[in-house]
């Protein structure tokens, strides 16, 4: 099997050693340098130098043709979003690390297949894939840093009562709502109305931006 790892941490790191025994063909993409460095001297795998979040780091390691994909970086926002790139990309399997547990719902959601939470005693299987942003909203986020924030719709947020629609954002995604306790992916009918949560993954030069929308209404 062919196998694309995002993140040379601990976990990144043994699990590829891992793999690589078994006789699997393995790929390692790390951010740091020095980190690279030291695992080129350890492993013998194929390891880039790049952003696993940019859409054209995953076309030159041939995203499209990876029997799975596995994001373990100790990031959140990064596992999810290179999750998502990696399946609009085409690949086959696509699992995700998550440090919070409470964010393995949404994750499965929104289309990752396996999640693992070292807080979580087991991954569940997502029984359905359910329609997520499109590649080109991705590819924006993709340019910088990105952070997943939780926000409350009260009654003086400039959001209350929209449709996501309506809000047109462009430097973040809107990728969960909780009503009532209970989880939504949004679509752009979906209204935000008073104690909604929601989650946004964000830009970080346009967080905020973001914090105005959950503030001062018009």
């Amino acid at each position: 099997m062919y196998i694309i790892i995002v993140g040379a941490g601990r976990v990144g790191r043994h699990l590829a050693e891992f793999l690589i025994k078994k006789k699997h063909e393995v790929t390692l993409i790390e951010k740091e340098k020095d980190v690279c460095n030291e695992i080129s001297k350890e492993l013998d795998v194929l390891i880039i130098n790049g952003d696993g979040t940019q859409v054209k780091t995953l076309e030159e390691v041939n995203i499209a043709t990876a029997d799975a994909f596995v994001a373990c970086t100790g990031k959140d926002e990064v596992n999810l979003l290179s999750s998502l790139i990696a399946k609009n990309s085409g690949a086959k399997m696509v699992i995700s690390r998550v440090s919070k547990p409470e964010y393995k719902e949404v994750f499965l959601k929104l289309g990752v297949d396996v999640v693992v939470s070292p807080e979580l005693t087991a991954a569940e299987y997502i029984s359905k894939l359910i329609t997520i942003p499109s590649i080109s909203d991705l590819a924006i986020l993709a340019k910088s840093d990105v952070e997943i924030l939780e926000y409350v719709v009260n009654e003086d947020s400039r959001i209350l009562n929209k449709k996501i629609s309506e809000i047109k954002p462009k430097n973040y995604l809107i990728i969960a709502v909780y009503k009532n306790g209970k989880l939504i992916i949004p679509s752009g009918e979906t209204q935000l109305g008073i104690n909604d949560r929601v989650l946004v993954l964000v830009k970080s030069d346009a967080i905020r931006e973001v914090d105005k929308l959950f503030t001062k209404s018009l």
